[in-house]
């Protein structure tokens, strides 16, 4: 590549709270098997080996999580696992990881950055939208990954397609926030809007040259953190909260956007486990609609339920409705206070 060797950084700092009482603090979304045999994060970091040497992936986790991610990732360099004392969003985490890059890479790298959490149905499909990814990257646009939508989703924010650029990239003519149904049907109509997945693929050098000119004080403030792989609390609290999207992408001028050649979901919460189509457990239902039932090693059965999720772990169980599953954060956050035991 002519921008410089490519590297992967996996975010896997996330608390995956709308999992519980699956995923608790101790041993959040990215490090159960949810899906398959392998973790979450087994299967993101198994994806990027096809794209990149393994001392070319790196993990941005929580500081508690060291020995998870060394147990679960046992061929990743230690030097290569980033440790934050505490989440302060995704553009520190990123802006961390590109400067750990630009003193490796010092002749130039490209970076391609993926959260540790989603279901992606190709890996060929993936690997292939990568490229392509990268060329646009080469070319020096902040590249993202819009999924092709399948259904008016309200819990997704969206892109909107612009001009194109390349064979398989186009500009991105506008950022949208998740919409509220009427509006998702109406981009879904339209044809011109992705979902906006969370992955991206940029010129180390140019994230960091966005970063200091949009967000200031968070490179100044990641310039200082030095060379190590756990830094300070106090120093790292210091820098700003902020997503990626908002600080930079929806500022910059060379964003552009490469169409997914893959399937692709966040699996957010529990009904997404439905889409994916996994169950877990043995379970009998008798005249009812749509339903994700979780309880590997026990028996469930439902009878006249529908849009409802029924999970078992850790000796607690869940019962849900749909509509409901986005508040499961905010019940989260009371037990925290009232019963820390159980999260």
């Amino acid at each position: 590549m002519s921008g410089g060797e490519l590297y992967g950084l996996i975010m896997a700092g996330g608390r995956g709270t709308r999992f519980w009482p699956v995923s608790t603090r101790s041993n959040p979304k990215q490090f159960l098997n949810l899906l398959d045999d392998s973790t979450m994060l087994q299967m993101t970091a198994e994806r990027l080996r096809g794209l990149c040497p393994d001392d070319h992936v790196l993990v941005v986790t929580g500081s508690s999580y060291r020995k998870t991610v060394a147990a679960q990732l046992p061929w990743i360099p230690e030097e290569n696992v980033l440790l934050e004392p505490m989440g302060r969003n995704t553009a520190p985490c990123i802006a961390w990881g590109a400067q750990a890059l630009s003193r490796r890479a010092p002749d130039g790298a490209v970076m391609l950055v993926v959260p540790s959490d989603h279901s992606i149905d190709d890996k060929a499909g993936f690997e292939s939208t990568v490229r392509v990814a990268v060329n646009a990257a080469e070319k020096g646009y902040l590249t993202t990954i819009g999924v092709p939508p399948t259904r008016p989703a309200t819990g997704y924010g969206y892109l909107k397609r612009g001009k194109r650029i390349m064979d398989g990239a186009w500009k991105v003519a506008e950022f949208k926030e998740k919409p509220d149904l009427k509006t998702a049907r109406d981009y879904l109509d339209q044809g011109c809007y992705l979902w906006n997945a969370g992955m991206f693929v940029w010129k180390v050098e140019e994230i960091i040259g966005s970063m200091r000119s949009f967000l200031p004080d968070l490179a100044e403030g990641v310039a200082g953190l030095g060379e190590v792989t756990f830094p300070s609390a106090d120093r790292y609290r210091e820098l700003p909260s902020v997503s990626v999207d908002y600080g930079i992408m929806e500022k910059a001028s060379n964003v552009a956007m490469v169409e997914a050649l893959f399937g692709w979901d966040d699996v957010g919460d529990w009904p997404a486990m439905r889409r994916v189509g996994v169950r877990k457990g043995e379970v009998i239902l008798q005249d009812c609609g749509s339903c994700t039932v979780y309880g590997p090693g026990r028996l469930t059965v439902l009878l006249g339920m529908s849009d409802c999720s029924v999970v078992h772990s850790n000796g607690i169980t869940l019962v849900m409705s749909d509509e409901h599953a986005q508040d499961l954060k905010k019940l989260v956050a009371r037990l925290e206070k009232e019963r820390p035991d159980l999260v």
